[in-house]
């Protein structure tokens, strides 16, 4: 099993090449999420995320929350650390293989400014960069509205932070970031969607006070790569016909499947407070795309919790709507007669349409920090979906896009 290579190799040599050094230290932590999952639709089943394989059902589940994470930071002098996060989770593969999530070395010239290169994470949303840390917030899982649809995690790249003073209980930080995904992502069926070497770059402004964060952000994601099979197989079939009977719709159905050819931006603002024994936070995000694999959406969130001593019961609500993708005119391969023509135009469809996404969620909660680090959370989430087929797997003919999610969670750090 191969763990370390790439940046994880260059911060794994150096933190050993340090260590023996007397003046420097290790630091060692790391996190952990035991959860278990049911629910109540026997015809389909729920995801955390759509890099998921398959998710909880009638039975209970371990799979989809269970997550354990170690990470090492070490100082290499006054102005540069070196930082690895090896994280064990389930995967596009159906597996729970450790992968690397971080592997950076970090530089501070000055206490406002920090630069990093190597595998960061990337904060296209708020809590992003901590998503596997269930410790960090007060739900299970993070929304699934907001995070399920969003394969983009990491980068192999740099970035750059500046800490800037707006006063004595303000501060503005700024970053941009730039680099290559490593990613995969499961296909319905077989296969799968490999982002691994596209490129990803955005920029974040927030604002934080004592009780207030508020934050605006910008990405934008430009595959490098085409799809594989089976989706290749799809829009080589649509050329192929296209050619064949000289119908430029299917030529525009096979060109919106490429997936090298499109662009796609995300546009969030997000807001937290917390004062008192109040806890709230609201996001509202839009994802433009010209890609049928990944249409256009409206996602947001809003969450607020109140704690009473070491309890803290929260409430969550959830939306996202994708906007429906304008199908290409197939009437030729309709009616050209051929069963192949005809079975290859319903399988575009069901593509279409099996990437889409409506789905709104209403979810009650209870948080225990029952001892230092340590927490257990229960929630039941009332799921209704108009056309949810993005977040959900192994859908059966006749759902209705209704379902009841009771979880559990045990979440740790040390």
């Amino acid at each position: 099993m191969r763990l370390v290579s790439g940046p994880a190799a260059l911060v794994f040599c150096l933190a050993c090449h340090v260590q023996a050094q007397e003046a420097q230290s290790l630091k060692v932590s790391g996190f952990g999420t035991l959860g278990l999952a049911w629910n109540s639709a026997g015809d389909a089943e729920f995801l955390r995320n759509n890099s998921q394989p398959g998710g909880a059902t009638r039975h209970p589940d371990g799979r989809i929350d269970t997550r354990l994470g170690l990470q090492l930071d070490e100082r290499l002098s006054d102005t540069v650390q070196a930082t690895l996060q090896v994280v064990s989770k389930y995967r596009y593969d159906r597996t729970f293989t450790p992968d690397v999530s971080w592997a950076f070395l970090g530089w501070n010239p000055h206490p406002e400014w920090r630069a990093r290169l190597g595998r960061l994470g990337v904060e296209l949303l708020m809590n992003a960069d901590s998503q596997d840390v269930g410790y960090s917030y007060l739900w299970v899982r993070p929304p699934v509205e907001d995070f399920g649809l969003i394969p983009l995690t990491r980068i192999d790249g740099a970035d750059l932070t500046a800490m800037l003073p707006l006063g004595p209980r303000a501060t503005l930080r700024l970053k941009a970031y730039y680099g290559a995904t490593s990613e995969k992502e499961p296909l319905d069926g077989e296969g799968t969607l490999d982002f691994r070497g596209d490129r990803l770059g955005g920029l974040i402004a927030e604002v934080q006070t004592d009780a207030w964060r508020v934050r605006l952000a910008y990405a934008r994601f430009t595959p490098r790569r085409d799809f594989t099979s089976p989706i290749a197989d799809l829009e080589a079939g649509l050329e192929a016909y296209a050619a064949g009977l000289s119908d430029p719709g299917l030529a525009q159905a096979a060109g919106a499947l490429s997936f090298s050819r499109g662009t796609l931006q995300w546009f969030m603002a997000g807001l937290c407070w917390e004062e008192g024994p109040f806890q709230s936070q609201a996001m509202l995000t839009r994802l433009d795309s010209d890609r049928l694999a990944m249409p256009s959406n409206w996602a947001g969130s809003l969450s607020l919790g109140y704690r009473l001593g070491r309890v803290v019961p929260y409430g969550l609500w959830a939306r996202v709507c994708s906007k429906q993708a304008a199908l290409p005119d197939l009437s030729g391969l309709a009616g050209s007669g051929d069963p192949a023509a005809q079975a290859l135009a319903q399988d575009f469809v069901l593509f279409v349409q099996s990437d889409t996404a409506s789905q709104s969620t209403v979810a009650a909660g209870l948080r225990w920090d029952f001892r230092s680090r340590m927490d257990c959370k229960l929630q039941v989430d009332r799921v209704q979906g108009r056309n949810p087929d993005a977040l959900w797997d192994r859908i059966q003919p006749g759902w209705n896009g209704r379902a009841t999610v009771i979880s559990a969670a045990l979440d740790f750090v040390f």
